[in-house]
């Protein structure tokens, strides 16, 4: 034990693990190079890709072509691209942004002036969100299971399925039209135009946040050393703020790093709603502008800022826990793995007996009552009769010979006692009816898998109130198939901007055009959307991610480093490009909103595969001559396939979250064609009259994210084997 403690301390010492601390940061700011590389060349291409050029934003119609061949000479818009490019980085490599092909200011000047106004709406979210969601976490963690936790759950999920963009007009309509307590939008009026921006902002780490806190806390306010401490009578406000907060800051410390780092990306939308001067802004302009070389500028750097704050969060790890801490220490890591391989020390005072053999399984059984502590006597001589004790424990054998309870032990080769527990069955099931046995062998029948996913789902309260409005919004659809395209763009002048009636429930819009219809025909856009855009991102990312989990090696690295840089590139921002590249159509859109989503299938079929791919059914299928391919797709991948559900279902929400955000900028399907986001971004510009236009979009997208959220949470406790009862 001396030696353990001693081992431990030598590898937190401040020299070794200092430097191994310096050389993970060097490796992380090197990994920016080549990453900074792959970004510019793959905005430069698709904004090369994009139909149209700046020219096009500079001459009128009455140009003539002599105009027109001297401007494009003046940009090198008449050199090849890999010219252009070379030229770009060129500059790049010197500190050089460019300068802006419309309004002629350096990229770098719009940059920097930008940045605070961005910088200062993130690091609010940063603090209004930490300082609300933690208290609120913990505050339902200490009460799972009352109205108060019940209250702080259904919080954070409306939260995090309400459109961020929608929630602004929201605020901004309540506090700045109705009760006039605040300006609406822009800058330069002090302290009282930053703060419903920052309260939007903050929104949705706040209600991510509580929900990670919460989940995290639960885990480890049942923890052994939490009783030990209440034993010796240490406060329970000490406990929960030292010892259970400290080791639950990791995943907590995680979501709002990346709740942070998209918030960067994604303020865009913020910026817009509020009319706010930050980079967001800047960027959505250059890209309606066709400007090349500030959209390369503006991307490249968000997504420096975007990568950095990833390497911030990762660093805040080992400040918060030493174990993270002293594995960046090389020279004793080996000594590290050796000391902490065991779950717990082995008390003093406790004899481990000889377990090699059958006869002492019932020793052993009653020398440590408790199974799920049995790691204390794990070595590999003593692991097959450990085995087969937690499954005979445990029930999961045939001929267990454990009966009642569970320190009682019964010689497996006894037959006599077979015959007498068979007995004793029969003469229990003597006195019971035929209708009674049948209803006992229902209830505890074995089921499928699927049967048991159903089952856990029918008596999840959240997950059926999802899958109920899942199937409600299907029958809408279906429903919505029946409804023209020539009656929701049908104009009546007369009725203009009719408030909810009978005759029209949802009022009418600027032309009159009944706003119920619209909004019931814009579902087939968003389950569309959802359904398109997941199932690209499932298929090339299942496929990929298959691939580099089995093969590994050259394979796997290449993979994933294209994973990693595709993931470093904001995805709100890679949507835009990427529509503005392919064009504004249900199509495309689904592309960018599916391209923007497959990493994180990527990453989660390769870690699925790599659970079972060295598993004994693997090796007998490739004995039999079953070749890589047939396996992968036959063999491993159906046996990793829980969290890719999981994973799937999620995903849709945050799709059609997505999509909304950019119909609403002006990027997705294209207008008259109602979608809920260009709904939406059609009535801001009457909000002050006509609240009604963005109000029942906004809760269409509201509840049907909700809905997935909730099937998804279903799923995941149904498929989780830790979290089955």
């Amino acid at each position: 034990m001396e030696q353990t403690r001693d081992s431990y301390e030598d590898t937190t010492g401040c020299k070794g693990g200092s430097k191994d601390l310096l050389r993970y940061v060097m490796k992380r700011v090197l990994w920016l190079i080549p990453v900074i590389i792959c970004v510019s060349f793959i905005v430069f291409a698709l904004m090369e890709l994009a139909p149209g050029t700046v020219v096009d934003t500079m001459l009128s119609s009455a140009a003539t072509e002599e105009d027109k061949a001297a401007i494009m000479a003046k940009y090198d818009l008449d050199k090849p691209m890999v010219y252009r490019y070379g030229k770009y980085m060129l500059n790049l490599v010197q500190g050089d942004l460019g300068i802006s092909d419309v309004t002629k200011v350096p990229v770098w000047d719009t940059y920097i002036s930008r940045l605070p106004n961005t910088l200062l709406l993130s690091l609010s979210s940063l603090v209004i969100g930490s300082s609300v969601s933690i208290p609120m976490g913990i505050f339902a963690a200490r009460r799972a299971g009352k109205i108060a936790d019940t209250a702080t759950t259904t919080f954070t999920l409306v939260g995090m399925s309400m459109p961020s963009f929608w929630l602004g007009l929201l605020l901004m309509y309540v506090f700045c039209f109705w009760l006039g307590w605040l300006p609406a939008g822009r800058a330069d009026r002090g302290f009282a135009d930053f703060i419903l921006p920052a309260v939007c902002s903050s929104f949705m780490l706040m209600a991510s946040s509580t929900r990670q806190t919460r989940s995290s806390m639960l885990e480890v306010l049942k923890s052994d050393y939490l009783r030990t401490a209440r034993a010796k009578g240490i406060p329970e406000k000490v406990i929960v703020r030292k010892h259970a907060l400290g080791n639950a800051m990791i995943p907590i410390l995680t979501t709002i790093g990346s709740s942070l780092s998209i918030s960067l990306a994604g303020m865009v939308i913020i910026e817009t709603v509020f009319t706010w001067p930050g980079v967001g802004r800047a960027t959505v302009d250059a890209v309606n502008a066709r400007d090349v070389t500030a959209t390369c500028g503006l991307v490249i750097m968000t997504t420096i800022l975007y990568v950095v704050m990833q390497l911030i969060v990762d660093l805040l790890y080992a400040f918060v826990d030493p174990r993270i801490r002293a594995q960046y220490s090389g020279s004793n890591r080996k000594r590290i793995l050796s000391s902490t391989s065991r779950l717990m020390p082995i008390p003093e005072g406790v004899d481990i007996p000889d377990v090699s053999t059958e006869d002492s399984l019932p020793e052993l059984a009653i020398a440590h009552e408790d199974v799920d502590d049995i790691s204390y006597f794990e070595t590999p001589s003593n692991m097959e009769a450990i085995t087969e004790l937690k499954a005979t424990i445990s029930g999961d054998t045939e001929d267990s010979g454990f009966v009642g309870n569970k320190n009682t032990f019964v010689g497996n080769s006894d037959k006599s006692a077979e015959a007498d527990r068979s007995a004793n069955e029969g003469s229990v099931y003597a006195n019971q009816s035929d209708e009674e046995i049948k209803s006992i062998i229902k209830k505890f029948k074995k089921r499928n898998r699927l049967g048991e996913v159903f089952h856990s789902i029918r008596y999840n309260k959240s997950a059926m109130a999802g899958l109920t409005i899942v199937v409600f919004l299907i029958l809408v659809f279906l429903g919505s198939l029946f409804i023209s395209y020539e009656s929701i763009t049908e104009m009546h002048m007369s009725d203009r901007y009719a408030t909810p009636s009978l005759s029209h429930p949802f009022g009418t819009d600027a032309a009159g055009r009944d706003s119920f219809l619209r909004t019931i025909y814009g579902i087939r856009y968003s389950l569309v959307i959802g359904l398109g855009a997941t199932g690209f991102a499932t298929i090339v990312g299942v496929m990929f991610g298959s691939f580099a989990g089995y093969y590994g090696g050259i394979v796997e690295d290449i993979i994933m480093r294209a994973s990693d840089v595709l993931s470093s590139i904001p995805g709100m921002l890679l949507g835009m490009v990427i529509v503005t590249v392919l064009g504004q159509n249900l199509q495309n859109l689904i592309i960018a909103v599916g391209v923007t989503a497959t990493p994180i299938f990527i990453r989660i079929s390769r870690a699925s595969i790599l659970t079972v791919r060295n598993h004994e059914f693997v090796e007998a299928s490739r004995s039999i001559g079953y070749s890589n391919f047939r396996i992968i797709f036959s063999q491993v991948l159906p046996n990793g396939l829980s969290p890719i559900i999981v994973t799937f279902t999620s995903s849709m929400g945050m799709s059609i979250l997505t999509a909304a955000s950019l119909s609403f900028l002006g990027l997705g399907v294209p207008v008259p064609r109602p979608e809920w986001g260009a709904l939406i971004s059609l009535g801001k510009g009457v909000l002050r009259t006509s609240p009604h236009l963005t109000t029942f979009p906004g809760l269409f997208i509201m509840v049907t994210v909700l809905a997935f959220n909730l099937l998804g949470d279903g799923l995941r406790d149904a498929l989780d084997p830790k979290l089955k009862k």
